[in-house]
C-alpha cells in the first residue's frame, strides 16, 4: 500500500486539478513559508502559469522581497517537491481587505 503523500504526489503529476490543489494547499501555510514577519506584510493574491502574485503593504516590503524573491521561490519548491513556481510578482496594496501603507 502507498503512502497518502505518494499518492497524492502521483496524482498531481497527472491531474492539472490535483496539481492546482497541491498549489493552493502549499501556500495556505504562507506563515510556515516565510515566516510572522514576512507573512505580516504579505499575502499571496494568486498563482497564474507558475508566477505567484504577491500583496505588500509597504513599498519597503515590496522592495525587500523583491531582493529575496530568488530564495523564497527555491523555498517554495522545495516544499512543493519540484519545481512548480517559476517567478513571484510583488505589488503594494491591500491585505485582509485593510489599506495599508
Amino acid at each position: 500500500m502507498k503512502p497518502i503523500g505518494k499518492l497524492f504526489e502521483e496524482l498531481a503529476g497527472e491531474n492539472p486539478l490535483f496539481s492546482e490543489l497541491k498549489t493552493r494547499m502549499l501556500l495556505m501555510d504562507w506563515i510556515g513559508l516565510v515566516g510572522p514577519v514576512i507573512a505580516g506584510h504579505t499575502a499571496v493574491e494568486k498563482v497564474e502559469n507558475g508566477i505567484v502574485h504577491v500583496v505588500c503593504d509597504d513599498s519597503l516590503w515590496l522592495t525587500e522581497l523583491s531582493l529575496q524573491k530568488d530564495r523564497i521561490l527555491q523555498i517554495l519548491n522545495e516544499k512543493a517537491g519540484r519545481k512548480i513556481f517559476r517567478d513571484m510578482v510583488f505589488r503594494r496594496g491591500k491585505i485582509n481587505g485593510k489599506v495599508l501603507g
